[in-house]
């Protein structure tokens, strides 16, 4: 089995986990996938063995290692992102405006919803645990000039905090 040493978070960009899950089946998807898929109304699907390397990283690098697809767990959220019109159609709540940590203007973000937050807890915290995780990392902080996921709308701090590491999340 690789050896998992993060644990990188996304959003999806996407409409529900489901419509996610389908795409990655496409030749489209060019092997994107992930491990896990949280819905906005936090159900959890598991789309791969967590032995089994998930395409969810891409050209990424963090803390010496590169591509990190071999060496991270990948958790997907259902959540449209800076997608404003796709947000608007898939979530209930109004979004969020704000800057990215990485920069750029304040945009709107869609907002993850409390179900959501707290399967995304529990399954971060269990997989920190079982695999002995190094880090809990986002998209945006593996691949910073092309990826902006889970953005200023998730909270990072809160999940890092809750799985056992400092808050802000350092290279």
């Amino acid at each position: 089995m690789p050896v998992r040493r993060f644990l990188v978070i996304h959003f999806t960009s996407g409409a529900s986990a489901q419509s996610s899950i389908n795409f990655w089946k496409t030749p489209a998807a060019k092997g994107a996938s992930a491990h896990i898929v949280i819905d906005r109304d936090g159900t959890v699907y598991q789309c791969r063995p967590f032995n089994v390397t998930a395409g969810h990283a891409g050209v990424s690098q963090w803390r010496g290692f590169k591509s990190l697809n071999a060496c991270s767990i990948g958790i997907e959220l259902a959540n449209a992102g800076d997608n404003v019109a796709l947000a608007a159609r898939w979530s209930k709540f109004e979004p969020v405006t704000a800057k990215h940590k990485n920069g750029g203007k304040p945009q709107k973000w869609e907002v993850y919803s409390p179900e959501q937050l707290a399967a995304c807890e529990e399954v971060a915290k269990a997989l920190v645990a079982r695999y002995k995780l190094d880090d809990v990392i986002g998209h945006e902080d593996i691949a910073p000039d092309r990826k902006n996921d889970p953005g200023p709308a998730f909270p990072m701090a809160a999940l890092r905090v809750a799985c056992g590491f400092k808050p802000e999340v350092k290279p």
